[in-house]
């Protein structure tokens, strides 16, 4: 019940709230309709549902500035001798790579409760999941695919971890020390990106629309090195 009602106050916060937006985009390049089984919002649940977002946004946007203002000015912990461009465009594939083994996981499982016939009409889709749920490949897809967003997100962490020594360095968009230490070095701002970046906006989007998100194929190549890392024997212990 605990964790219930932690993870309910967050969502209630708003805080990441920007995840919905993207849901409500991704519906309309598809041309998707959003199904929801709540009545209508009343103008002012409308009022509050879109001030969480736009509360969610700025939070994200400053998030993203700090973080790549200290990678631009080489104040984090990634290792010495790669140039900020470089690092930034490994930061941005590795979190849009884990985002789509994230979502993977969940379009998978949800395509189970689906017709055939759905699938049927999305080849692509359908090679995926056929390529999953042949022989013990579920099993081993998952434990490959852990490894990897394990990996990712290590890689990620270290890229992003802010490196600055208030009194010592120069801060951040030059706050204060405390704010410096207490908030910015704390990575609470890093935790928000890879949270929302990286793992609910492509949850949210394969839960809500997993065909679409199944027919990418770029999936099957990801499928396909999930099975080699299992068969490599890494986790057989």
């Amino acid at each position: 019940y605990f964790v219930t009602y932690v993870s309910m106050a967050i969502e209630f916060s708003g805080l990441l709230h920007c995840v919905y937006l993207v849901q409500m985009l991704f519906a309309k390049i598809t041309g998707k309709s959003m199904e929801s089984d709540g009545p209508p919002r009343t103008r002012m649940q409308s009022f509050f549902f879109w001030a969480r977002v736009l509360f969610s946004c700025a939070v994200l946007g400053f998030a993203f500035a700090v973080v790549l203002s200290a990678l631009f000015t080489n104040k984090t912990s990634m290792w010495e001798g790669v140039p900020p461009v470089v690092s930034v465009v490994i930061f941005f594939l590795l979190v849009a790579f884990a985002g789509i083994m994230e979502g993977m996981q969940i379009a998978i499982l949800a395509v189970v409760k689906l017709p055939e016939e759905d699938l049927r009409n999305h080849p692509t889709s359908k090679a995926n999941c056929d390529l999953t749920f042949k022989g013990r490949n579920l099993q081993a897809f998952l434990i490959g695919r852990q490894i990897l967003v394990t990996v990712c997100m290590f890689v990620v962490a270290r890229i992003i971890t802010l490196d600055v020594k208030p009194g010592l360095d120069k801060n951040i968009f030059d706050v204060s020390d405390s704010v410096q230490d207490k908030l910015f070095n704390s990575n609470i701002l890093g935790a928000i990106i890879t949270t929302v970046v990286s793992s609910l906006i492509w949850r949210v989007v394969a839960s809500s629309f997993p065909i679409p998100f199944l027919s990418n194929p770029l999936i099957y190549l990801i499928i396909r090195l999930c099975l080699i890392i299992e068969a490599s024997g890494l986790c057989s212990g």
